[in-house]
């Protein structure tokens, strides 16, 4: 009987340890050829992979904790990376502005020389563009039977009715206004006959030019300005502005009178044709092309240096004299222009130039450029929050010194990324979430 029983025990025993074995048995598998299962792990015969437990109704589900719950979101929605971060500043930045620009006339420096009355050129003393002439040089002789008139009316007061001041003050008026100078009324009232050839003198310095050619270089419009004032002489008349050249060639030209001028000797003119122009190139214009996203950071007196691209090397101080309310014709472009002494021979006119203005923005939050990434339709920075560094679409402003202005999209007590590249790769597509925008 006890022989029976300890059998019996012992065979049970057996056959609980056989069950239990057999219960904790995993089968394992090959991730990539999950007909490979074996009871044991080991490598795949096929691919030689190391076999992974295969998962059955009994293995117990993996539990997550609330703070890995990040871990659940798409790969392009969050990064998980151990990374230097910083904060937005704001502060005031230096910024500088690069400027090309060229050369230019100054329109209140140049004047023209009408016909103040008709008449025949009998003699032109001035022969060819560009020759200098200097105020109260004659310019040329004319002969007019209108001013032939007004001397012989003058004449005649003089000799019958010498104490009738108000009609002798008003021939020697008109006189003047036909272009007369003091000298020559003088001279007229000595000798007591008229002359019959007038000479008529440049009542400004500079060098002579054909009325026909715009002295502004092409493809630089220029705003119209007051002219310069001068003496009441024949002569005496304004440019105003001279117009836009907008063809391709960087110099003052004309087509048929280039060389010498339309006047000649012999032609008849009449009354306000232009017959020459005297331009002053002692003070000239450096005028710009400046982009719109940057022609807000210019007002008159902004500091500008301004280098000659044909000397290396040189440079003038001078500030912004004037930034133009318009922009170029189907250009996004506005002119800014600056006074400039062209007393030395280094300034000539249709010379390229650079400018360089300085100025301080006001006080903006700013963070290094390379913190922000340009994903095309929109910029990014990596913002962290809990550990994870999540893209959030900023709006940016100006740049200066390896910097960038946020405008939008986060505050000075955020933390991003120092360096947003080294969160994406070449195949990567930064997702932004709606309420992050």
């Amino acid at each position: 009987m006890f022989l029976f029983l300890a059998f019996a025990i012992t065979s049970c025993r057996e056959n609980l340890n056989h069950a239990a074995e057999t219960a904790t048995e995993v089968p394992y598998t090959c991730p990539m050829h999950p007909q490979i299962v074996r009871n044991q792990p080991g490598s795949c015969p096929v691919c030689g992979m190391t076999l992974v437990a295969k998962q059955t109704a009994n293995t117990p589900a993996l539990t997550t904790t609330s703070n890995l719950n990040y871990l659940l979101q798409p790969v392009n929605q969050a990064v998980v990376a151990d990374l230097k971060t910083i904060q937005p500043m704001q502060k005031q930045v230096q910024n500088e502005i690069i400027l090309s620009g060229i050369i230019t006339y100054d329109t209140r420096q140049q004047n023209i020389i009408p016909a103040r009355f008709g008449g025949r050129i009998e003699k032109l003393y001035v022969q060819f563009n560009y020759q200098p002439v200097r105020k109260g040089q004659k310019l040329f002789d004319i002969y007019s039977p209108e001013l032939v008139t007004a001397q012989k009316e003058l004449l005649y007061l003089l000799q019958n009715d010498p104490t009738n001041t108000a009609l002798i003050n008003g021939a020697r008026q008109k006189l003047k206004f036909l272009g007369a100078t003091a000298a020559q009324l003088n001279t007229l009232a000595q000798n007591r006959r008229e002359s019959y050839v007038f000479s008529v003198y440049s009542p400004y310095t500079g060098y002579v030019l054909d009325p026909a050619i715009t002295a502004t270089p092409a493809n630089v419009p220029t705003a119209s300005a007051p002219t310069a004032g001068g003496d009441n002489m024949a002569g005496m008349g304004n440019a105003g502005s001279t117009g836009i050249n907008t063809s391709a060639v960087a110099t003052p030209t004309n087509l048929t009178t280039s060389n010498g001028f339309a006047v000649r000797e012999g032609m008849y003119v009449t009354t306000g044709q232009a017959l020459l122009k005297v331009v002053d190139a002692s003070q000239v214009w450096a005028q710009f092309r400046v982009p719109s996203n940057q022609i807000n950071q210019l007002t008159p007196g902004t500091p500008i240096s301004i280098y000659f691209n044909q000397i290396p090397g040189d440079s003038v101080r001078t500030r912004v004299s004037l930034v133009a309310p318009v922009y170029d014709g189907g250009e996004n472009f506005a002119q800014v222009r600056a006074s400039l002494s062209a007393q030395n021979k280094v300034t000539q006119i249709g010379q390229l130039i650079t400018g360089k203005a300085t100025y301080n923005t006001g006080v903006t939050l700013w963070i290094p450029k390379e913190a922000v990434l340009d994903v095309g339709t929109q910029a990014v920075a990596f913002q962290k929050v809990n550990n994870v560094f999540k893209p959030v679409a900023v709006q940016v402003g100006q740049q200066a010194n390896g910097q960038v202005e946020i405008v939008s999209g986060l505050t000075a007590k955020d933390v991003i990324a120092a360096n947003a590249q080294f969160l994406v790769d070449s195949e990567s597509f930064i997702r932004v979430e709606k309420n992050n925008q």
